[in-house]
C-alpha cells in the first residue's frame, strides 16, 4: 500500500514538474530578440468594399476589398470619434486615385505600396501614428466586362 501512495506521490510532483518546465519554456521561447510585442493596438475591419477603378474617365472594374487597421488604443481613446468610416474613406480615397497600380497586374511592391498609402491617407484624416499597419483581408479585381448589368432591364427584354 505504501509503494502505491509514493507512486501517486511521485506521479503527481512529475506531472506539476512537466507541467511548469513547459509553461516556463513556452513563454520565453515565443519573443525574439529584438521584437516587442504591439500590445498597445487595437485591430478595426472594415466591411466587404467595392471601389470602382478608373483609367482615362471610364471605369474599367471594380476591386472588392476588405481590410484591417491596426489603431493605437490610446489615440483611440483620447479622440472619442468613430475611426472605422474614416479607415475605409481613406482606402476608397487611395484605390479610386491611384493611377499608378495596374489591379489587373498586381505586383508584391504594388500591394506594399498600396497598403502604406491607405495607412498614410488615414493618419492624415485622423492625426498621426493613429493608424500603425493596413493589412488586407481580401482583395479581388473584378472587370466591368465580368459583371453582370442591367439585371433588371434584362429580364424585361428576356419576357418580351
Amino acid at each position: 500500500m505504501l509503494k502505491l501512495v509514493l507512486i501517486g506521490i511521485w506521479v503527481i510532483l512529475v506531472t506539476a514538474g512537466a507541467t511548469f518546465a513547459a509553461s516556463y519554456l513556452n513563454l520565453s521561447g515565443t519573443e525574439t530578440v529584438g521584437e516587442t510585442p504591439d500590445l498597445g493596438a487595437e485591430q478595426l475591419s472594415s466591411e466587404l468594399m467595392s471601389i470602382p477603378v478608373v483609367r482615362a474617365g471610364d471605369i474599367t472594374g471594380y476591386l472588392v476589398m476588405e481590410v484591417s487597421f491596426a489603431a493605437d488604443k490610446a489615440l483611440l481613446a483620447e479622440r472619442k470619434v468613430e475611426p472605422v468610416p474614416f479607415l475605409k474613406d481613406a482606402a476608397f480615397r487611395v484605390i479610386f486615385g491611384s493611377e499608378a497600380i495596374d489591379f489587373q497586374r498586381l505586383k508584391k511592391k504594388d500591394i506594399d505600396s498600396l497598403t502604406a498609402a491607405i495607412a498614410a491617407e488615414a493618419n492624415l484624416r485622423l492625426g498621426e501614428g493613429m493608424v500603425r499597419h493596413v493589412l488586407l483581408q481580401q482583395l479581388n479585381y473584378v472587370k466591368r466586362e465580368e459583371i453582370r448589368t442591367n439585371w433588371i432591364g434584362g429580364a424585361k427584354s428576356a419576357g418580351n
